[in-house]
């Protein structure tokens, strides 16, 4: 997961990651993800339904292309 970034879909988590923001999975347990603001560097844990990957959707089987997220990444 290291050359994948994501983006935060939701608000929930405003105090350390900004919705849309993109970010790097630092690490994860079950479907709870350590993830790193690209540009901040601040971090949170999020569920994994709360990120959407901007690259590399069906690498791992887990998140399938979104065409409306697709559209709001570029």
């Amino acid at each position: 997961m290291s050359d994948t970034v994501f983006i935060m879909k939701y608000d929930f988590y405003k105090d350390n990651i900004n919705k849309h923001s993109k970010i790097k999975v630092i690490t994860l347990i079950n479907k709870a993800y350590l993830v790193e603001d690209i540009i901040t560097n601040k971090r949170a844990w999020v569920m994994k339904c709360d990120i959407y990957p901007i690259n590399n959707h069906d690498k791992y089987g887990e998140w399938s292309y979104d065409e409306e997220w697709q559209k709001l990444c570029m």
